[in-house]
């Protein structure tokens, strides 16, 4: 007796037992067997069985696109064995020499997932998996890409049941319930696990309502090398119905190496997101060049560095008598000008590697030591000159107005990182040498360039400079000697 297995990667698969005799094969609805598939000719081939000899061939009609048999063009008539796989178009037919215990029994036990087994799956469903890549390939999110290949799976498998299991839900299943009990041999094994009969696996202990209609019951690990992302759940549920086979097999396999590829490129879509959404973060305060460095040091870790105590430089800036210019102005104007002093900051600041934080009228650069600056102090006074050179460049930016900034730098230990949650993370800079920048400000304008005791040690004779004296600041108890220095 033999039976013939269709598969096409439009429709659930099909199975026929052949008649004693000839069958005709082809498009045309008048055939005893027919080929939905443009490329089959209308009297495309001939199955002829012989009964007594339990012999079965195919025979080519002279067809245009050619009737092929394990995967050769064959001419006039072939002999077949037990299954060969026959293709007409985009049809694959499987012809299986069987008996009623062949069929009942089906495929049972641990089947080791190994290259052999992956690649002859793939040379065997190579029309099939085109059609579910091509799918697979269009979707750009886990759930989508999940539901995807269970479709897929439960129309080319022909089941009643399919499902995807990430391999985070393993934990929730019970060991010793379908598919929980299956799924753990499948990790212990790392092999696919089939049984013809759910009833009498032995793994499966205590069966729930649910699942004692289910018969013939497969799954297979969707694999990157060792570690088993998810598994593939797929049942059938009639009494009578056939068990799954090799071929079966084979299309789970495939399908689920297409799988853990397209699980593959989602993940690395969420990091590359994930890396997009951290070099924004990071550009906002950072130069580029440092933005790539920290970004780096995040990927290794998983996480933006916390607060921690370093040494550090602070510069301060902002604008004299803003709250009278926005009165005068008008909030639009004053944007305007506001936004063009932003620019002069953030382009002086980043050119010598600090970041850069925003503060209303002004703006505040932190310079710590790093890969590409050695000496935080001497960038932070350079950055200063910079800007100072810049404003006054463009310190006419209303008929009305002259823009007035001068710049204040300190030196100190202070508590530097980002704060904040999972999705939005703010760098900050905290301590008594940040208060102390900000208030040396009063003395900074208009023009001036004014450092605190620590950033002038760490100077040092690079730039000229002279010393301003002891001055009392708002909020502290203890004067602090100042420096100007040059900005030119």
């Amino acid at each position: 007796m033999w039976r013939l297995i269709f598969s096409s990667p439009d429709s659930q698969p099909k199975e026929i037992e052949v008649k004693s005799g000839l069958s005709s094969a082809g498009r045309m609805s008048s055939n005893d067997i027919v080929i939905e598939d443009t490329a089959a000719s209308r009297r495309h081939a001939e199955f002829v069985y012989d009964s007594i000899s339990n012999s079965l061939l195919i025979r080519d009609l002279n067809s245009t696109n050619g009737t092929y048999v394990n995967r050769q063009r064959i001419a006039g008539e072939h002999t077949l064995k037990s299954n060969d796989v026959i293709r007409i178009g985009q049809v694959n037919i499987t012809a299986i020499e069987t008996n009623g215990e062949t069929i009942r029994r089906g495929l049972s036990g641990t089947h080791e997932l190994n290259r052999n087994l992956v690649l002859e799956s793939l040379d065997q469903h190579a029309i099939l998996l085109y059609e579910v890549s091509r799918q697979l390939n269009t979707v750009l999110d886990v759930e989508s890409a999940l539901k995807e290949v269970t479709i897929l799976l439960k129309r080319a498998m022909g089941a009643d049941l399919c499902e995807v299991i990430l391999a985070e839900s393993f934990s929730k299943l019970d060991p010793r319930r379908f598919p929980g009990c299956m799924i753990r041999q499948v990790v212990l094994n790392l092999g696919a696990e089939i049984t013809p009969d759910l009833g009498t696996y032995e793994a499966c202990q205590d069966q729930p309502r649910a699942s004692e209609k289910i018969r013939s019951a497969m799954c297979v690990p969707v694999s990157s090398g060792e570690d088993v992302l998810a598994v593939l759940v797929i049942a059938r549920t009639h009494e009578n119905i056939r068990p799954f086979d090799q071929r079966e097999l084979q299309l789970a396999v495939a399908i689920g190496h297409q799988a853990a590829l397209t699980l593959q490129r989602m993940s690395l879509l969420e990091k590359v997101r994930k890396e997009q959404q951290v070099q924004h973060l990071l550009r906002r305060f950072l130069a580029p060049q440092e933005a790539e460095y920290l970004l780096q040091d995040y990927l290794k870790n998983g996480s933006l560095p916390g607060l921690s105590e370093r040494k550090v430089t602070i510069l301060f800036s902002d604008l004299a008598e803003s709250t009278l210019f926005a009165e005068r102005l008008g909030a639009q104007n004053f944007a305007e000008i506001l936004n063009c002093f932003y620019q002069d900051c953030s382009e002086a600041i980043f050119k010598f590697n600090g970041i850069l934080r925003y503060l209303g009228d002004g703006v505040m650069g932190i310079f710590v030591e790093t890969p590409s600056c050695s000496n935080p102090a001497e960038n932070a006074v350079r950055a200063g000159r910079e800007l100072l050179r810049r404003v006054k460049k463009t310190g006419h930016l209303h008929k009305d107005v002259r823009i007035i900034a001068g710049v204040a730098i300190n030196t100190g230990m202070a508590m530097i990182g980002y704060v904040g949650t999972q999705d939005r993370a703010e760098f900050t800079v905290i301590g008594d040498p940040v208060n102390v920048a900000f208030r040396m400000q009063e003395f900074a304008r208009p023009y001036r360039l004014v450092v605190g005791p620590e950033t002038a040690a760490a100077i040092g004779d690079k730039f000229q400079m002279q010393p301003i004296g002891e001055v009392t600041l708002k909020g502290r108890t203890r004067p602090v000697q100042i420096f100007e220095v040059s900005a030119h």
